[in-house]
């Protein structure tokens, strides 16, 4: 079990110079060697955000916009696939071994990880006060990444906080509320230790402002209006970011709207390499599904910057096109984690709940007011302001339809926004024949409740 079987193996040093500029050091084994210098504990963070993006279509490299994508109302595959159709269908096994090994193990191994810095970071009295801080930071806001896709995934999970393997191994699945206390713990201390500067280059660790935009959305989750809405203003009023003026421009690893993205230095993003089809004339691996093309209301340019389409034997086959880079010879793409237009979004539905409307209304208009001005000066039809006359109940759907057209294929927004708000039955039934409503969450990995007997399953599936 990966629980209970990991070791503090070595961390492999991939971290180019442009994140950080230390010497590579070879192999570095968590001993208190490693928390001796700054140098070396940094090379062993570094180390985790490497792994964060190893294996393609992880949970924390693609995985999540594309296998949720399909699982919500985003996306279908045209073709047959073993991998794709039992998340297209709802019909998962615990022995899938995309949950198991993507989703599951990937999180586990890295929050594993994640423990074993924290412990070392803690116990050294040999690192400089602000390297400590910082890297302390980095940590907890990366555990904290895992453990929220983790309980919005599978529910219930085991909270693993240390690297007792023995501890882990048996360890039962913890309460969701006592899962997103500690993840709002993590965030809070990561706030008071990091600083607005960001520790490298192409924003790739995160600084103060990753840590509160994330802890925006957690409060968003639970809802915990008054904590969404300070923590979104405090990213938007920062003066760090702004919204990237040019659709086509936002997704670029230089732009201006990214507060936290993960960078491999000899490749583009793993979500480009599957969305995009190899050339013009197939049909892509994943296309839109009618009814997200359906939402796009006339004016928008979301829909024609972020999506494109091949036709084949006379059909359209439109598919995500945010990221546009498929090949790997010039990295210009990084797989952005946090931008801005989600935290005008979360203040939005934070304002909209304390019947804030018109200051809920200013903050979807700046996000519409870059969709359909972005790269031509002259629109017919431009998509409009909306009103400040509607009413709570129109505004609240208002913020769902925005964050479908906003926020599409990426790090499943739409499934957990589905699931979040109660919509999950209602959109999904009819449009998914085999739809039942325990496929809100994913299955436990067979392989961890065999080998833990604490484990349980979620109801709905079998062992």
């Amino acid at each position: 079990m990966l629980l209970g079987s990991l070791l503090l193996t070595a961390f492999l040093w991939s971290a180019c110079e442009k994140l950080i500029e230390v010497p590579k050091t070879g192999n570095l084994i968590l001993s208190e060697d490693v928390f001796s210098g700054n140098e070396t504990a940094t090379s062993a963070v570094m180390g985790l955000y490497s792994k964060m993006v190893t294996l393609n279509l992880s949970m924390s490299n693609g995985g999540l916009s594309v296998y949720s994508g399909l699982s919500a109302d985003e996306l279908f595959n045209p073709a047959p696939s073993s991998s794709y159709d039992p998340f297209s269908a709802n019909m998962l096994l615990s022995s899938n071994g995309i949950i198991s090994n993507n989703f599951w193990s990937t999180a586990y191994r890295n929050i594993y990880h994640a423990n074993a810095i924290l412990e070392g970071l803690a116990a050294s009295n040999s690192l400089s006060t602000a390297t400590k801080k910082q890297l302390t930071g980095e940590t907890l806001t990366i555990r904290a990444f895992y453990l929220f896709y983790l309980v919005n995934l599978f529910g219930d999970i085991p909270l693993t906080l240390t690297s007792d393997f023995e501890q882990n191994a048996v360890m039962p699945r913890t309460s969701s509320n006592i899962v997103y206390a500690q993840i709002i713990k993590d965030l809070e201390e990561a706030k008071v230790l990091l600083t607005a500067n960001y520790p490298s280059s192409a924003k790739a660790r995160p600084n103060l402002f990753a840590a509160r935009a994330l802890l925006a959305r957690v409060y968003l989750y639970s809802q915990r209006w008054a904590e969404a809405e300070a923590e979104a203003s405090s990213v938007i009023s920062s003066g760090l970011y702004n919204m990237e003026p040019d659709l086509n421009k936002t997704f670029l690893n230089t732009s201006n709207e990214t507060i936290w993205q993960l960078v491999r230095e000899t490749a583009n993003t793993a979500e480009a390499a599957v969305f995009l089809p190899s050339s013009g004339t197939i049909v892509p691996l994943l296309v839109i599904m009618d009814n997200l093309l359906n939402e796009f209301e006339p004016g928008d340019l979301r829909k024609s910057r972020w999506l494109s389409s091949n036709i084949v034997n006379g059909i359209s086959y439109s598919y995500p096109y945010k990221y546009k880079v498929r090949a790997n010879s010039t990295v210009s793409e990084s797989l952005i984690v946090l931008r801005l237009a989600e935290q005008y979004l979360i203040r939005a539905e934070a304002r909209i709940a304390q019947d804030n409307l018109g200051g809920a209304v200013s903050d979807l208009n700046v996000v519409r007011t870059r969709a359909r001005v972005a790269a031509t000066p002259a629109i017919t039809n431009p998509l409009p302001n909306l009103s400040t006359i509607l009413t709570k109940a129109e505004l609240t759907e208002a913020i769902f339809h925005e964050r479908q057209n906003e926020l599409f294929c990426e790090w499943g927004h739409r499934w957990l926004d589905l699931k979040r708000s109660g919509r999950v039955d209602q959109k999904l039934t009819g449009l998914k024949p085999n739809w039942k409503p325990f496929m809100a969450l994913y299955p436990i990995p067979f392989s961890e409740t065999q080998t833990n007997i604490f484990l349980t399953q979620n109801t709905g599936y079998e062992n």
